[in-house]
């Protein structure tokens, strides 16, 4: 139990020193942090809001310049095939 904690602490130090809050009043590393967690939680929740679909595009887009087959696009939304139709 003491390495766990010790092992935080040591984390914490590193993260302080690295962004230099160690020279900060509590209230502005709360403030900051604060910041730094809402930015954070904006971005995992993006990720993980458009990352599957992202995945699908770029596997349909794939597929089609491996196999020329476009089933897998027309399958996924025809996400691919309708862009490629409305540039010709």
């Amino acid at each position: 139990m003491s390495s766990v904690l010790k092992f935080l602490r040591r984390k914490n130090y590193q993260y302080e020193v690295t962004f230099s809050l160690y020279m900060l009043t509590p209230t502005e590393k709360i403030v900051l942090n604060t910041i730094l967690l809402f930015i954070f939680s904006m971005a995992l929740y993006a990720i993980s809001l458009y990352l599957p679909n992202h995945f699908k595009v770029v596997g349909s887009r794939l597929w089609f310049y491996v196999a020329g087959d476009d089933s897998l696009a027309r399958n996924n939304g025809g996400l691919f095939m309708d862009e490629v139709k409305s540039e010709l």
